[in-house]
């Protein structure tokens, strides 16, 4: 079940060093194709393309450059992160200060390893860097490792209904079960 999980505030983020062999690094100008192939094995065929990166994310290759990050290992890209803005719902509840953390992705090779972490905190701090009070971000109550994660870097559920209620407590035994 999709749900939103708010950090409120910015305060204490953790931060996570990336590992040896390891970097972030910003968008480029040619990288639509690449961001199109490391998002696409989770959706059907042909749901990920120009079209729904340009709805996402517009047109400002500067935005990109400063807001979309790809996880290098050595010289191979292996996933990608975005510090964005929050200009929907909880930009608007939130005010114009409010980030968000928008499509991550790593490659099945190298889920498992730790990297998760170090990503995460490059991203959120980025939002700080940025001036943002507060971020939210979107995902599944099924993305048990991804669930996890996002609570030990202070995200919390948007719960709006008892049927969302219900897959969040189910859930978090399971996040709760694999810590």
């Amino acid at each position: 079940m999709d749900i939103d999980m708010i950090r409120r505030t910015m305060d204490d983020m953790p931060f996570y060093p990336m590992p040896d062999g390891y970097r972030m690094r910003h968008w480029q100008k040619d990288d639509l194709q690449l961001w199109i192939d490391l998002n696409s094995p989770d959706f059907d065929e042909g749901e990920i393309n120009d079209e729904l990166f340009h709805q996402e994310y517009g047109y400002d290759d500067t935005l990109h450059a400063q807001r979309i990050y790809f996880l290098m290992h050595n010289d191979q890209v292996i996933g990608t992160i975005s510090a964005w803005f929050g200009d929907d719902a909880y930009g608007e509840a939130y005010g114009k200060h409010v980030g968000r953390i928008h499509w991550v992705v790593i490659v099945p090779e190298y889920q498992g390893k730790g990297l998760s972490k170090p990503m995460m905190s490059y991203a959120c701090h980025k939002l700080i860097e940025f001036g943002h009070k507060s971020a939210f971000l979107h995902t599944e109550t099924e993305l048990i490792p991804a669930l996890g994660l996002y609570l030990k870097f202070g995200f919390q559920p948007d719960i709006e209904s008892d049927d969302l209620q219900i897959a969040w407590d189910e859930a978090l035994k399971l996040v709760r079960y694999t810590r």
